[in-house]
C-alpha cells in the first residue's frame, strides 16, 4: 500500500484534513476569553505592537509574529490566537515529511487523524501551550533529514523560541532515539535517506536559523529587547525540575484517558506489533511513547498540556497498525465489513447507556440495568469477534474489530474536539491546564462599555482604577477601556469613573458610587472530585464550578438614574 501509484489521492486527502484541521481549529477561535496564562503572553505581543516596555517571557516566538499582527490589525481574542491555530495545524502535514520512513499510507491515515484529535485541536486553539514546540521541532528534524536547509533552520528557530515544551519534546525524542539505537540499530531507518552533509548546506541552514532569531525575535525588530527571551524556555524547563509537584495525583493518565484513549489502545496495539515483528521504527516509536509518557509524569512541571508529545508517536503507530489491519484480502472483505458495522451499532449503545448511567437523577435499580447493559455488550462485541474468527479467520475478525473501533474512536473524538475547544454551545472546563480559571468578561466589558456610552458627551473620559485584582486576563480585558490605573487602593482624591475590586473590599469613597457584582471566573476544583465527578466529567462534561466574584463601582453622576441597569 504504500506505493506512489495514486499520489493524488494522497494529496487530496492530506488537503481534505488540512482544510478539516483549520475549521478545528479557526471557527470560533475568539468565542472564549482569554485565561491569564493566554493573556500574559497576548499582553506582551501588544506591547511591542505599541512600542511599550515590558519582560518578554518564554513564548518570545508567539510575541514577535503576533506583534506585528497586532501593530497592523485590532487586538483581538481572534487574532491573539491565530498564529498560534494556524501554526498547529501544520502537525498534519508532519507525518507526511516522513512519509518515506513510516509509509506513505500510514502518514496519510496519520494526517487525518491528527486533524481531529482532541490534544491537537484542543492545544493549538491554547496561546502559550506546547503545540508549536511539537510542530517547529518535528518539521525540523524532517525537513534536516530531507536537506531542506532554509526551512529546517527557520523551523528550529522557531521552535527553540516556542518555550520550554521546545526542551521536553527534544529531551523526550533525544532520549528515547539514543536508547533505540543502542538497543536495536534505529539509526539505520533515518540513516538511508540522510545525504553526506555539504558545507553549503550548513551554511543555508545556520544564516537561516539565525536570520529567524533576528527577525522574530526581535518582534520584526520591532523590540530588540525580545531577544533576552531566546533561551529563557530553556531556564524554565531545568527550574522545573526543582519545584513542587503540585498536579493532582493521576490526573495526567486520566487526561490521556481522556482525550487520547483511541491514540492509547491503538498505539499500543501497534507497539506490541512492532515487537513482535522486530519493526525498528515501531519500537522506537513505542519507546519514545513510554519514555515519554514516565518522564511527564514525574517531571514535577510536567502536566496534561504535554501529553502530545506521547499522543503523536502512538498515533503513527495507529495508523500503521491500522494499515495492516486493512490488507486482507478482498474476498473476505465484506465479512470485515459486516464486523465492523456489527462492533460500531454495539458500542453506539453502549454508549448510550454509558451516558445514562452518570446521570445522578437515576435510581439504584435503574443503575443496575445500565450497568448491566454495558456488560452485556462488551459480552457480546467478544462473541462476535471469537465466531468471526472460529467462521472464518483470526485475521478477519482482528481486521473488523479494528476497523470498527477505529470508526467508534473517531466519532469519538470529533465529538470531544467539538465541546472542548470552545465549538460547542456551552463554556467548556477542560483539563489542559488544571489550574488556569476559566474567565468571564463579558458583563463586566458590557457594562463598562454602557457606561461610557451614557457619558459619550463628556469632554473628558471616564478614568476606570482597578484594586485589589491584577492579573493578565483582567487587563487584557479592559485593554481597549484606557485610560485604566492598576493600584493597591483608590485614594479619594483620585476620584476614578469606574472602580474594580474584589468581593471583599469596599473602597472608602464607595458612599459616591454604585455597585453591581459580577461573576468574574470559574474554575474546577480537580483535587477534591470524586470518582463519581470525574466519570461524569468524562462522559458529559459537567463538573462542577467555584465562581469569583468583582464588584463594579460606578460613580453615581455617570449612570443614568443613579443606578446601574442591565
Amino acid at each position: 500500500m504504500d506505493s506512489l501509484k495514486h499520489p493524488k489521492t494522497h494529496v487530496m486527502l492530506l488537503m481534505g484534513a488540512l482544510i478539516i484541521g483549520l475549521a478545528f481549529r479557526l471557527i470560533r477561535l475568539g468565542f472564549l476569553a482569554l485565561s491569564n496564562m493566554e493573556a500574559e503572553s497576548a499582553l506582551q505581543a501588544l506591547a511591542i505592537a505599541r512600542g511599550g516596555e515590558t519582560v518578554f517571557g518564554d513564548h518570545i516566538a508567539y510575541a514577535g509574529l503576533t506583534g506585528i499582527h497586532f501593530f497592523l490589525f485590532s487586538p483581538t481574542n481572534f487574532l491573539a490566537r491565530f498564529w498560534p491555530a494556524i501554526f498547529s495545524a501544520l502537525v498534519i502535514l508532519v507525518p507526511f515529511v516522513f512519509r518515506k520512513t513510516i509509509g506513505l499510507w500510514p502518514a496519510t491515515i496519520a494526517s487525518v487523524m491528527l486533524a481531529f484529535s482532541p490534544e491537537m485541536v484542543g492545544l493549538s486553539r491554547i496561546i502559550g501551550s506546547p503545540m508549536l514546540a511539537l510542530v517547529f521541532l518535528l518539521l525540523a528534524v524532517g525537513l534536516w533529514i530531507q536537506r531542506k536547509p532554509i526551512l529546517a533552520g527557520m523551523c528550529l528557530g522557531l521552535g527553540l523560541m516556542s518555550g520550554p515544551g521546545f526542551w521536553v519534546g527534544a529531551l523526550i525524542i533525544g532520549v528515547s532515539y539514543l536508547l533505540s539505537d543502542r538497543l536495536f540499530g534505529v539509526r539505520a531507518v533515518f540513516s538511508e535517506q540522510i545525504e553526506t552533509e555539504q558545507k553549503p548546506f550548513w551554511i543555508r541552514f545556520v544564516l537561516s536559523f539565525t536570520v529567524t532569531l533576528l527577525v522574530v525575535g526581535t518582534g520584526f525588530f520591532m523590540a530588540p529587547a525580545g531577544l533576552s527571551g531566546v533561551f529563557s524556555g530553556l531556564y524554565t524547563f531545568f527550574i522545573g525540575f526543582g519545584q513542587v509537584d503540585s498536579k493532582p495525583f493521576g490526573i495526567i493518565a486520566f487526561a490521556l484517558l481522556a482525550y487520547g484513549s483511541g491514540a492509547f489502545i491503538f498505539g499500543l496495539w501497534g507497539g506490541i506489533r512492532g515487537i513482535l515483528i522486530r519493526s525498528r521504527l515501531d519500537r522506537f516509536l513505542f519507546i519514545w511513547a513510554a519514555f515519554g509518557l514516565v518522564f511527564i509524569m514525574l517531571y514535577p512541571r510536567g502536566g496534561p498540556a504535554d501529553l502530545i508529545w506521547v499522543t503523536f508517536p502512538l498515533w503513527i503507530l495507529a495508523a500503521r497498525v491500522l494499515v495492516s489491519a486493512w490488507q486482507t484480502p478482498e474476498s473476505s472483505r465484506l465479512i470485515v465489513g459486516i464486523t465492523t458495522v456489527l462492533v460500531v451499532v454495539i458500542f453506539a449503545f453502549m454508549s448510550l447507556a454509558l451516558r445514562t448511567l452518570v446521570n445522578p437523577n437515576l435510581l439504584q435499580s435503574q443503575q443496575i440495568n445500565y450497568f448491566i447493559a454495558l456488560v452485556g455488550g462488551v459480552v457480546l462485541v467478544v462473541a462476535i469477534v471469537m465466531l468471526v474468527s472460529y467462521g472464518w479467520s483470526e485475521g478477519i475478525a482482528r481486521a473488523g474489530f479494528l476497523l470498527g473501533l477505529a470508526l467508534v474512536f473517531s466519532a469519538m473524538m470529533i465529538s470531544i474536539s467539538v465541546n472542548s475547544s470552545g465549538l460547542g454551545s456551552e463554556v467548556p472546563y477542560e483539563l489542559w491546564y488544571p489550574d488556569e480559571a476559566v474567565l468571564l468578561p463579558e458583563w463586566l466589558q458590557v457594562t463598562i462599555d454602557r457606561t461610557l456610552v451614557w457619558n459619550a458627551r463628556r469632554s473628558e473620559p471616564v478614568e476606570t482604577a482597578v484594586t485589589g485584582i491584577d492579573t493578565p486576563g483582567l487587563r487584557w480585558a479592559l485593554r481597549q477601556f484606557e485610560p485604566v490605573d492598576f493600584v493597591p487602593f483608590v485614594p479619594p482624591q483620585l476620584d476614578p469613573g469606574i472602580i474594580i475590586t474584589p468581593v471583599d473590599a469596599i473602597p472608602e469613597i464607595s458612599q459616591a458610587y454604585q455597585g453591581q457584582s459580577l461573576v468574574w471566573t470559574r474554575s474546577v476544583p480537580w483535587r477534591d472530585l470524586s470518582p463519581s465527578q470525574y466519570l461524569t466529567w468524562l462522559v458529559t462534561r459537567d463538573v462542577p464550578t467555584i465562581p469569583q466574584e468583582v464588584i463594579l463601582w460606578v460613580r453615581t453622576d455617570l449612570m443614568p438614574g443613579g443606578q446601574i441597569t442591565e
